[in-house]
């Protein structure tokens, strides 16, 4: 199983694909896979193709299209501005509402820009990971009781030892609500593990009745290439097409939100109150 690679590497597979430099490239950038029926969030990048820049920011308003496989109109969607890397690089984002699984296509109008796309994604059934309303897998997953030094189970420069604590299986079957992130922050190839794990790690003393885990995307992270990295059993459980995701589970250990490669603050704090009341 490989990462795809998006919100940057996209941008070198389409560039070359297009010889426009005044018209934006609006890229449908959730992973392949990841898209199923019913209430869908969608990412969505916009791109200048002539230098690569991300052109979605704060102060552009911008409006998503959703057409059929025939180009029926299925719904007009606000487009919500998101930092990957934060005063570095954005995104959007927003909810649609998907009627059956097939090809779908895209066409987005950002303000101070002719409408762009169509950019097309494939809705299916049943999506490649775990989603909204599942069972979060029980997996276990190294923590800090077995691995002292957290250099060995995280990426991450700084590491919280909260967020090591306990295992996905022993939080999911604890009866408290769970937030799971998952991000490589030193080998990420969109370069948004590190920002969303600081996000996730921030909200702790908020949320003292949640638990909190990091999950390392990888195993020995000693490698001498990164062709060497291995998948953690975690990844692969819950069928993860990409980096970063961030899940909330609810008390009986049922998925109640999900979010790839970016998320607000409140969409984040709306999650997980809505499980603490639950």
């Amino acid at each position: 199983m490989k990462f795809r690679v998006i919100f940057l590497g996209l941008i070198y597979v389409v560039a070359g694909a297009c010889g426009s430099t005044t018209t934006p490239l609006a890229v449908v950038a959730s992973s392949q896979g990841s898209i199923g029926t019913g209430e869908q969030r969608l990412l969505v990048a916009l791109v200048d193709v002539a230098t690569n820049e991300f052109l979605a920011a704060e102060d552009r308003e911008a409006t998503l299209l959703l057409r059929d496989e025939d180009g029926t109109p299925v719904g007009t969607y606000e487009l919500k501005f998101l930092w990957t890397v934060p005063d570095v690089r954005g995104i959007y984002s927003t909810t649609v509402d998907i009627p059956e699984a097939g090809v779908y296509q895209i066409t987005v109008e950002a303000e101070g820009f002719n409408v762009s796309g169509p950019s097309g994604f494939t809705a299916f059934d049943d999506s490649v990971n775990v989603s909204r309303g599942d069972p979060a897998p029980a997996t276990p997953t190294r923590t800090v009781g077995e691995f002292p030094d957290l250099a060995i189970i995280s990426s991450d420069p700084d590491p919280d030892p909260a967020l090591y604590r306990l295992s996905v299986d022993e939080a999911i079957a604890n009866g408290r609500p769970t937030v799971v992130v998952f991000a490589t922050p030193a080998f990420c190839s969109s370069e948004a593990c590190g920002p969303m794990l600081d996000q996730v790690r921030n909200l702790l003393p908020d949320y003292p009745d949640v638990d909190f885990i990091h999950v390392e995307v990888y195993q020995d992270l000693q490698v001498e290439a990164l062709t060497d990295l291995q998948l953690v059993d975690a990844v692969e459980d819950w069928g993860l097409p990409s980096e970063p995701w961030v899940y909330v589970v609810d008390k009986s250990g049922v998925v109640s939100a999900l979010f790839e490669g970016a998320v607000s603050d409140s969409e984040l704090d709306a999650a997980i109150e809505a499980v603490i009341g639950g």
